[in-house]
């Protein structure tokens, strides 16, 4: 049974043809400085969060989040699966434009799936105009989403059991752009990311140390191209998808050629290796179009074509299980 999904999302997405721009003569994204007790130290497996040392603190079930930030108010939906003990593995789940937590997971299902699994995840709401995200390159609001994201991880990490070497995020479109930002600005936090349909939609970070990332993309996407655009009020300002891939590969060491494979009739998997304990994987969408892959929805009508070979919340999760860590 098809799952139903959030009829807006189609002229949503659609509208970051004008706003969702990435300026590519911008600066490449700098990295943040890593927080003393923060982040993982050097690639090493670290210690799980502090709070652990006083049980979970976190409630099982769905629950809202409100911080203030920059002198607004903003929230999050955060989820927490029942029973189990120990350092959680945490999932940063990142909306495209013009979604809320609640929409974004209604078209996706990617908490959920991630909760089957025992992440807790969070999915911050963007910033205004949109929903959005503010990334590197894009629309300057004067808005630090980067700095937001990390301090919700910061305080879920005082408040709850978190495993550090288990922190990933994940998105499609603006949201899959916030993955890559993160990857580039704050590396030393995340162990891996995922993002589809929108990792061009940000600045190259060729000296950012390395992370893990996957990136999915449909060959026929005509929101987010796969050649990137330079035409003003058409498809979003954006790179070339394969200078992504070969940015977030080179940072992670990896070698030049990767090993590719067809895992479906339309899935092309490339996997750089030689990239010592990080992975850099692209897997191409033959024919489909700017949707998250797995069940089509009426957003196909509006966007293209959904991948229907394979569920991009499996994949996805399979890449993040497949770094669970080591006891420190």
């Amino acid at each position: 049974m098809v799952r139903p999904r959030f009829p807006l999302l189609a002229a949503g997405i659609l509208v970051t043809a004008v706003v969702a721009t990435v300026g590519c003569t911008a600066p490449p994204p700098s990295v943040l400085p890593q927080p003393p007790g923060r982040g993982i130290v050097n690639g090493e497996v670290v210690a799980p969060s502090v709070g652990c040392e006083s049980g979970s603190g976190l409630t099982p079930g769905r629950s809202r989040i409100t911080l203030h930030w920059q002198g607004q108010t903003r929230t999050a939906t955060l989820d927490v699966p029942a029973g189990g003990t120990g350092p959680r593995p945490l999932l940063v789940s990142l909306h495209p434009f013009a979604l809320g937590p609640d929409a974004w997971e209604a078209y996706s299902g990617l908490a959920a799936a991630a909760l089957d699994r025992g992440y807790v995840v969070v999915t911050p709401l963007g910033s205004d105009p949109g929903p959005r995200w503010a990334v590197p390159g894009g629309l300057r609001t004067g808005i630090d989403d980067v700095g937001l994201i990390n301090r919700l991880i910061d305080d879920l990490e005082d408040t709850g059991c978190i495993d550090r070497n288990r922190i990933t995020a994940a998105g499609f479109s603006a949201g899959a752009a916030m993955a890559q930002a993160l990857s580039c600005t704050t590396p030393w936090r995340f162990r891996a990311v995922a993002g589809s349909g929108g990792t061009n939609l940000t600045d190259l970070c060729p000296a950012s140390p390395p992370t893990s990332v996957m990136i999915l993309h449909g060959t026929a996407d005509p929101i987010a191209p796969l050649t990137g655009s330079e035409v003003p009020f058409a498809p979003p300002l954006g790179l070339e998808v394969t200078d992504v891939v070969a940015t977030d590969a080179a940072r992670a060491g990896c070698g030049p050629t990767p090993a590719v494979s067809d895992v479906a009739p339309t899935v092309r998997v490339s996997v750089f290796s030689v990239c010592g304990t990080h992975r850099v994987e692209y897997w191409s969408l033959l024919g489909s179009g700017h949707t998250w892959a797995g069940e089509p929805s009426l957003l196909d009508l509006f966007a293209g074509p959904t991948n229907t070979d394979i569920s991009a919340n499996s994949v996805v999760l399979d890449f993040f299980d497949s770094f669970a860590s080591r006891t420190p």
